[in-house]
């Protein structure tokens, strides 16, 4: 019976037309900025409770389809005036990501430097934003 599949096609369709995309480590996505613009965030990892990220200072304003990621940056405390800091892990509820509004763009590689902050976050028993 080929039912099934028929509800499953319809389900994925309307999830991703109302914004519950499908969550990948390795994902590129852009999430609206309070200013107007859109920042861009990559999964590092996924577990039950959370999304680890890491969260990119460059902002665009359009949502940015095609994107190059060897152009993305972190500022860190020494960042220009109006520029958004970059964070290497942020550990995020999964409730907390779905209010994100993220939207995909495309899957990268994570690297094991990207996930230093992930493995020491996973020693301490650390929580979720």
């Amino acid at each position: 019976m080929k039912l099934p599949a028929l509800v499953l096609t319809c389900f994925c369709l309307i999830s991703s037309a109302f914004g519950q995309e499908r969550l990948v480590e390795g994902g590129l996505y852009a999430t609206p900025a309070d200013n107007g613009n859109y920042s861009v965030l990559k999964i590092l990892k996924l577990d039950p409770q959370g999304v680890h990220v890491r969260v990119y200072s460059n902002q665009f304003p359009e949502f940015p389809s095609k994107l190059d990621q060897s152009q993305l940056y972190m500022a860190g405390i020494d960042r220009k005036p109006n520029e958004s800091m970059g964070m290497g892990h942020v550990p995020i509820s999964r409730q907390s990501f779905a209010s994100w509004g993220a939207r995909f763009i495309k899957i990268v590689p994570v690297s094991a430097e990207e996930l230093e902050g992930y493995n020491m976050w996973k020693e301490a028993s650390g929580g979720y934003f």
